[in-house]
């Protein structure tokens, strides 16, 4: 996906917080955050799993949100760049972290497993294709793989993080109406277990 701003205080610039973003977070007392930074209309789903894995888990969450009728992909920063203070904050204060992010695979539900903790990931993707899940884990060359140290997810104490790319076919699977204002009330069955798998995974 192309990137039009590159970095956090760039979007800031040309747009307004409550009309076309909102940060949504929630800090609790757990060593384990996770992060949506594409949430909201940017990476449809990623939000809603991000805060019910957290939900589920007792663990922490921010999640960047596109709030716009149409256009949310221009608000898409790249995790390498993405320099939000309140992310950057958040998830330097949790030694384990795990973000969702969504790619543009239409037809096969899947998932490409990531991040430069590589035993978390491990862990995870088990998790995952135990429940049934069509999951790969990524070669460190592919530009997917989320190693990078400037990477959002990678930037808690420990210096990694887990990064979970989900196919667009996997997440439309998880919600029976995908417009953007009802995803949050119309979680399928298979949301929840794919939520329960990463607890799974994470634990």
């Amino acid at each position: 996906m192309g990137t039009l701003y590159n970095t956090f205080d760039d979007l800031k610039k040309e747009n307004e917080a409550g009309r076309d973003y909102t940060i949504i977070s929630e800090p609790c007392d757990s060593d384990v955050i996770i992060i949506a930074i594409h949430g909201g209309g940017i990476e449809a789903g990623c939000s809603e799993l991000a805060m019910a894995t957290a939900q589920r888990g007792r663990f922490s969450y921010y999640c960047f949100e596109g709030l716009r009728r149409k256009g949310n992909r221009d608000l898409h920063v790249s995790s390498i760049r993405f320099d939000e203070p309140k992310a950057l904050q958040m998830t330097g204060a949790h030694s384990y972290s795990l973000a969702y992010h969504g790619y543009e695979e239409a037809k096969l539900k899947h998932t490409l497993v990531g991040g430069a903790d590589r035993a978390g990931r491990q862990k995870v993707y088990e998790a995952l294709t135990a429940a049934g899940f069509s999951a790969e884990m990524l070669s460190d060359k592919s530009p997917m793989a989320g190693i990078d140290p400037r990477n959002i997810v990678n930037q808690n104490k420990r210096g990694m993080g887990v990064q979970l790319e989900i196919s667009k076919a996997q997440r439309e699977a998880f919600f029976g109406n995908n417009t953007r204002m009802e995803l949050g009330y119309t979680q399928t069955d298979e949301f929840y277990r794919y939520v329960e798998a990463v607890c799974k995974g994470i634990r």
